[in-house]
Formats: C-alpha cells, structure tokens, sequence
C-alpha cells in the first residue's frame, strides 16, 4: 500500500477495525461486519464491542486501546456523540481513514454539525480522510474490502461515487441482473472529509476503473470537480446522475442531505465544461455505463444509419440529430459498393435502406455494415428495425441466416474497432441472433431514441479526449490585482458593498477593459461642460452608492445632444435622486458619449456557494430578460470554454451576421469573458459584476454600464 495517496488507505488497507461491531440480525453493523468477514478479506479484522468478548467467532475487543496490533482503515457505527473519541482513537492506532456509518449529524441541525466539526479538528489533526457520515459504506475490489453490507459483490471496472445508498443498492443490484461487476464504491453521505473531486483525482488514476458513475444530490466545492473531471474525463467516462432538476427534486434532496440544490442551469453548464455525461435515470446511468465497457472507441461523433424501411431511418436520423450526432454523407466509392446490395434506384448515400433484400437474406445487412465501416467519414453504426425477427416476419428458416449475420457483425466491431449499436422491435423477444449481438458487446434495444443516447455518449467520449489533452487554462497574472484591492478597501472602509461605477471601471480598466471616455459631472454646470468637450450626444447617469438599479429610480438620461440638455438632464437625476438618497452620499453624474449601434449583449460574473467563480454571457434585451438564453462558465476556464460559451446560445447566429446585418467582433467578446473570469478569479472580495449592456461593433465593443458588488 502505497502510504504517500491519502486514499490508499481506504482502497488497499491491510487492516481494518469495526468500531461498533454487531451480530444483531438486520443491524447497519451487521450487515457490514458480516459483508466485510464474508468478502474474501485476507487482512487484519478487529471487532470493537464493549459488551461482547466474541463476535461472529471472533474475539472481541472493548476498545481500540485493546487490539494487539495497527490498523489502517476503521468502520465507525456507533451514536454521534461517541465518534469524534473514536477517531481519535483510530488515529493511535495508525489508522489513516474511517468510515462513518452513523446518520442523525449534519443533517439533522446544528447539534450534528457541532459534532461533524469536532470530527473533522480530530481527523485534520491526524491526516486522517472521513468517509460520511450517514454513509453506506464503501467497496474495494482489489482489497476485496466490503463494508457495504451488500453481498456477494463481483469485482469489475466500473467505479460509483454516490450520495445515496439506495442508489448502490439499485446500481449494485442491475450489475448482479447483466454479470458485472465494480473496482469501488463509495458512499460519500454528508462528505464531510473527502469530496466527489479527491475520489474523481484517485479513480482517473486508477487502473482498476474503466468508467465512473456518480451519483449527485448536492454540490461542493463545485469548481474544484469540474477541475477533476475534466482530467479524468480525458481519460475515462464520467456518467452522473444529479437531482433537483424541479422544486420537488430540490425539497427531496435538501432534507435529504441537508444542503441547498445547486442551481440546476449551473450543473448543466458545468457538466457540458467537464465533459461529464449527464442521465435522468438509475437505468440510464448503469446502460451508458455498460455501454462504455463493451463498445469500442469511437473516433467521432459521425453515424451512418440502416435499416430495412425509410420510417425507421427517419425515425433515428431525427433521435440523431437530436442528440448532437452528426450523418454525414459517405464517400461516393462506399456508396457504389453498397448500391449492390440494395434494390435497383435505391439511394446510399447514409441514411441506408437495404429493404427488399436484407429480410430474406440479413448476410446482406453485415456486408452492407462492413461497407459502411471502410468509411473513414463514419465513426460509429445504428442499425434499426427489425433484426432479429425476420424469422418471424418472413420465415423461420431466416432465423438462422440471422444468427449468422449476428457473428459477422460482432466480427466486424472486433475486427475494425467502431461501435455499432442496435435498435430492433424484437429486443425483447430473446432469439438467438440478439443474444449473439448482446453476448458480444453489441448493444441491443428496444428504443431508438436510447439507442442514438449510447452513440451520443460514445461520440462524446471521444470529443472529451480530444478537448481534454492538453489543457490551458486562462488564469489570472496578478499584476492587476493592487490596483483593484486599493478601490476594494475604500469601499470596505466607507461599510459600502455597492462600488461606484467609477471605481469599477477603474477595476476593469486595470485588467484591460477598454472603456469609452467618462467624466464624473458634480453639477449640472460640469455636466455641460462635459458634453461640449466630448463633442457629441451623451448619456448622463446617476454615481450614488445608494442607488443600485440606476434606470428604476430615474437615473438615466440618453442622447443629450447639447450642453444645455446634458446640464438639464444631469439637473433632473440630481434631483430625482435626492429623493431616495441622502445629498451627501449623491456624488454626481458620469457623463459618457453614447455608443455608436451594435448588438447589444450581456457578460456577468457571480460567486456562487457551489461552484465558486462563475462567468455569464448572453445576447442584450429580451433575449436575457425574458428567454434567459445565457450560457455558463465555471472558472478558470480555457478558451475552448469561452468558445463554447459565446457559441451555445441559442441566439448565437445573430452574432455571425442575419437579415443584412453585419457580423459582430467575436474576438471582442473572448475578450471580455476572459478578463471578466480573470477579475473573479484574483478578487475573492467581488460578489457580482454585471457588464450590461455591451454593445459589440463589427471591430471592438463599447462597455455601456457597469457594475460591482462586493460579498458581505
């Protein structure tokens, strides 16, 4: 065991001791203690039980004290309010991880956080890593270290990390039903100690793990997973399974695990950024998952799509698209190759329709497979329809042409190494020629839209290995950051979380925004003064720290053309806001030029509790304020996340030019996400930052409005 990894301990100990050890049939130590001693575990095994001398035929200790020799990993099952000496015992005996099965802490107020505080001064104290509490337990396959209480567990490559046992239970219990089996799992409960990102780092590592589930119900630390899974995500599938997509979801999950769901637009956005495979479903997860297992890589996210009728084809092109994949047309020389196996004027150019030859003879439809195959242009194949019951719509005697077919096609997945998956109306029907297909790898179902999910889900693997190879991240070089922390200490000391928006134009301009000129008028008079020496219309706004939402309380004025009307103008703001604000806390009227026309659009940064620096974009007016047709990223963020981020949105097209309309500097608005994430990123202190609107020129962008709030 390798002491150097804080989780070796956990996965490989050489001993393990039972902190509440019991043969009570039903009891959670029972169970586990039972699961643990039935496991194949060839390690040390020390029952801890004041009450008893002998468990299970074993002897039994009364304390840690007692046991005659070290342990490196200890099971904890005991009240609450007994753990934290536990541990601490533990830790005497060299114990470097524990796994704490008792619930009623954290989750049930501010007693039981109490209690998870004193545990975790104890752990941090010693090093030791906490698994839980109110946890399931855990499973190691190469230790063969049970503490789940769930028998006869079959070692494999997939790995689980969730926060619920009955999601174990379900996954576990699939698994036994299609001969599979698992490397680790982990039950993370209130994940006190170690998090969801310290096991993603240990299981991308890990080579007894081909792909990892998880199972979300709340989020921590939520910048620090996307970090990990990204990693990880380069290198093995991640698939998860979050909840508190609705309210309901949300109340469930709260009470269950006592913490807040997080925003469920902001787990999307940051899955998508990680490259993590998101379900809706327990059976989706452990299908994707199986999917992972038997299929083999594919290059791309490019399908060819067969069947023996145009319905089917326009079914699953349709469930393709729909799923981000892409049909390409095939090469023209495929083409006249697979031409010789369909009826006289039928089309081959993908999808395929080999109807009228291939439900007599099926040989037809792996040759036309292998066809299909040589093209470099298709990485992965969807067969849908029938297959499988042409045996019974057509003769009996075909189902054997069927079996056939079914090895040559398992051959050719073998042979040139890319998916295929398989939609057929007889999936359940169990003949021969689809346990051939399902025995091989194959996947077999019954539903074409699950059937393009598993294609999309391999596709995305590959495009995760290609993002994820070489990682740059856009991140913050300090020069900055004084400048900033000299405008954050004024307002601190003044008690003010609302910045000017002088000062948070002094910000941005520190870390290179460029800004339109500005001149912070007092009085009407300066303001005029102001308009003629910029020489054109004006905008005047109100510069009150007491005033946050400018245009809501009459702080706003547009197009002042002249002096007059700029020193009018500014009149009429001063005044409307000594109505809502104190005159000495008013400090005047920033007079800028207006912008010349563009399109106008949004880009914003929030602290969130989950996932910490967050960076917002989207397209100005309606489309924010009523479609919220914005995109996400959790920084730091690369500048394939930028890209991502500027193309997402829906209204993404305007950008690029419609209706006579020029295209927009792209370059502009990279820009400004960048710098944007880099500001909270090196300023822990900011809260909010709202640049709205900018309006984006043909060449460059004008800063229009800006603001900054800074947490409490």
């Amino acid at each position: 065991m390798d002491r150097q990894d804080p989780l070796a301990s956990l996965f490989n100990p050489s001993s393990v001791a039972v902190v509440g050890a019991s043969e009570v049939p039903g009891k959670a130590a029972e169970r586990r203690t039972r699961s643990l001693l039935q496991g194949g575990f060839a390690g040390g095994v020390y029952l801890i039980n004041p009450k008893r001398s002998e468990l299970f035929g074993r002897r039994a200790y009364p304390a840690l004290a007692e046991i005659d020799g070290s342990i490196d990993l200890a099971m904890i099952v005991i009240p609450g309010k007994f753990i934290p000496q536990a541990v601490a015992e533990a830790a005497a005996r060299g114990a470097r991880s524990v796994v704490i099965i008792t619930a009623g802490l954290g989750e049930s107020g501010p007693e039981g956080k109490k209690i998870e505080a004193e545990i975790m001064a104890v752990a941090n104290e010693h090093g030791i890593n906490v698994v839980g509490p109110n946890c399931s337990g855990m499973y190691s396959a190469t230790a063969k270290v049970n503490l789940l209480g769930i028998p006869n567990l079959a070692p494999g490559r997939l790995a689980i990390l969730a926060q619920s046992g009955n999601i174990i239970d379900a996954l576990t219990h699939l698994a036994r039903l299609k001969g599979r089996g698992f490397s680790r799992i982990i039950s993370l409960g209130n994940a006190i100690g170690a998090r969801f990102h310290d096991y993603i780092n240990f299981l991308a590592a890990d080579p007894e793990t081909e792909v990892i589930m998880l199972y979300l119900e709340s989020i921590k630390f939520g910048d620090e997973l996307v970090k990990a899974a990204r990693r990880a995500a380069a290198i093995k599938p991640i698939v998860a399974l979050k909840v508190g997509r609705s309210t309901a979801g949300q109340r469930a999950s709260a009470s269950h695990t006592g913490a807040l769901a997080a925003d469920d637009r902001l787990v999307e956005a940051a899955f998508k950024q990680a490259g993590i495979i998101r379900v809706s479903n327990v059976d989706e997860m452990f299908e994707l998952a199986e999917t992972f297992l038997s299929c083999p890589r594919a290059g791309g996210r490019r399908v060819a799509i067969l069947s023996e009728g145009g319905g089917d084809n326009s079914v699953a092109a349709d469930n393709a698209e729909r799923w981000g994949l892409e049909v390409p047309v095939l090469d023209e020389a495929v083409q006249a190759r697979i031409k010789h196996h369909l009826l006289a004027g039928m089309p081959a150019h993908n999808p395929i329709d080999y109807g009228g030859t291939a439900e007599e003879n099926p040989l037809v439809i792996a040759e036309t497979v292998r066809e299909v195959m040589s093209d470099d242009k298709v990485d992965m194949v969807y067969l849908t329809g029938f297959f499988g019951g042409f045996q019974d719509i057509i003769a009996s005697h075909v189902g054997r042409i069927e079996v056939e077919a079914a090895q040559k096609l398992v051959g050719l997945v073998e042979e040139l190494k890319k998916p295929l998956v398989v939609h057929t109306a007889y999936a359940r029907d169990g003949y021969a020629s689809l346990k051939v297909l399902q025995e091989g790898g194959v996947p077999v179902l019954d539903s074409s839209d699950r059937a393009a999910q598993k294609l999309a889900a391999l596709g995305r693997r590959a495009e995760n290995a290609a993002r994820f190879q070489d990682i740059r991240l856009i991140e913050a070089g300090g020069t900055a950051r004084p400048e900033a922390e000299a405008v954050i200490a004024r307002a601190r000391a003044e008690g003010r979380a609302n910045l000017l928006e002088t000062e948070a134009r002094q910000i941005l301009a520190a870390y290179g925004f460029e800004l339109p000129p500005a001149v912070l008028a007092r009085t009407p008079e300066e303001a005029g003064r102001a308009q003629a020496e910029l020489g054109r219309p004006v905008a005047c706004k109100i510069v009150c720290p007491d005033i946050v939402h400018k245009s809501e309380a009459g702080g706003v004025k547009l197009n002042l053309a002249t002096a007059e009307a700029a020193a009018a103008g500014a009149g009429e703001i001063l005044d409307r806001a000594a109505r809502v604000a104190a005159r000495e806390r008013i400090v005047g009227c920033l007079v800028s030029p207006m912008a010349e026309p563009g399109q106008e659009i949004i880009v914003g940064f929030i602290r969130n509790a989950q996932f910490g620096p967050v960076v917002m974009f989207g397209l100005g007016g309606i489309l924010v304020e009523v479609l919220k047709d914005v995109s996400f990223g959790i920084c730091p963020l690369t500048e394939d996340d930028v890209e991502r981020m500027i193309t997402s949105i829906k209204g993404f097209p305007v950008l690029t030019g419609v209706r006579g309309q020029p295209p927009r500097d792209l370059a502009a608005i990279r820009g400004l996400i960048a710098r944007l994430s880099i500001i909270g990123l090196e300023n822990p202190e900011i809260a909010e930052i709202d640049l709205n609107p900018v309006i984006v020129h043909e060449q460059g962008a004008t800063l229009v409005d800006a603001r900054i709030i800074l947490s409490d």
